[in-house]
């Protein structure tokens, strides 16, 4: 996705990443630190040089205390991506061109992101940056490492400001579902992490398992949550994405004539349940918006990965 022009923050996929931060996102339980960091050209950020440098440093500093600490990437036209959605589509698919400059638009974009952040947050936080983002962080009131953030003496500093800031906490591991249940909290909703991830739940590179049976996936081309039947099952509670039927389907086409109704806030390539008579008839991917499919008269509304 290349964003090259200011119409960029108005892009539909942009516009909903800034809603879904806003009013999905809330930071990890136990965040005693966050430290804000630049974007990179290379995409997820942790596999581009700059990152690796920057995390090598930041977990020195905080040592057997890294639970405890967030990193938060600034960016435009996104504004702010938290580590664990860094391979989210856009987050993880655009290109911007580096020229240092940035728009006032881009500048409040950041500032509003932050500020919503940070009073979710509640704790002190570092900004290890460059140019225009340090006066937006300056104003916020968030403490500065010096300029030229890949320097070795702003690395240290780096490293120095995260140490003092958790010398007096105690130890502490992240719980590797955190990043799972933030993602599914992004995709479906608040509180769609806790239902469709408890305890319990196991990682085997992009598949999900709980109790043994796999609950879904990890898309690798868009970093997104593909369910299965069970975990579908385990997110239906939620009552959000589903799409009503007035049949039972026997194959994995759904038609708008047979949609009843669907959650409006579904788009075109979003993760479904299917629903019959109160019950889970399948899970797949919407075709077309939820108005749109109950609108239409004709056409295919979803497109089923598994039914019963």
């Amino acid at each position: 996705m290349e964003c090259i022009t200011a119409e960029s923050l108005n892009r539909p996929e942009v516009k909903r990443w800034h809603r879904r931060i806003l009013e999905r996102y809330t930071p990890p339980e136990g965040t005693a630190l966050t430290v804000f960091l630049p974007c990179s050209a290379r995409k997820p950020y942790s596999t581009s040089r700059s990152h690796r440098i920057f995390r090598e440093y930041i977990r020195r500093g905080a040592g057997r205390g890294y639970g405890h600490l967030h990193e938060v990437v600034l960016t435009s036209p996104l504004g702010m991506v938290p580590r664990e959605l860094e391979g989210v589509y856009p987050a993880a698919h655009y290109d911007v061109p580096v020229t240092g400059h940035w728009t006032e638009e881009e500048k409040e974009l950041v500032r509003r992101l932050m500020e919503d952040y940070m009073e979710k947050a509640a704790c002190p936080a570092i900004a290890h940056l460059d140019g225009a983002l340090r006066e937006v962080c300056s104003e916020m009131g968030v403490p500065l490492t010096p300029q030229g953030c890949l320097s070795e003496g702003s690395l240290r500093a780096l490293r120095h400001e995260i140490r003092d800031a958790l010398s007096d906490l105690p130890p502490r591991k992240r719980d590797p579902l955190e990043g799972l249940r933030k993602l599914a909290d992004f995709q479906f909703g608040p509180g769609a992490g806790e239902l469709l991830f408890p305890p319990g739940t196991e990682t085997r590179r992009y598949r999900i398992f709980h109790q043994g049976r796999q609950t879904a996936s990890i898309n690798p081309r868009d970093g997104l949550l593909s369910l299965t039947l069970e975990g579908a099952g385990l997110l239906l509670p939620l009552g959000r994405y589903r799409v009503e039927i007035s049949f039972r389907p026997t194959s994995s086409s759904i038609l708008c004539p047979g949609v009843e109704g669907a959650d409006p806030e579904i788009r075109p390539g979003d993760e479904v349940l299917v629903v019959h008579d109160g019950g889970l008839a399948g899970v797949g991917r919407a075709v077309l918006g939820g108005e749109e499919m109950t609108r239409a008269r004709r056409g295919l509304a979803v497109t089923m990965r598994h039914r019963r």
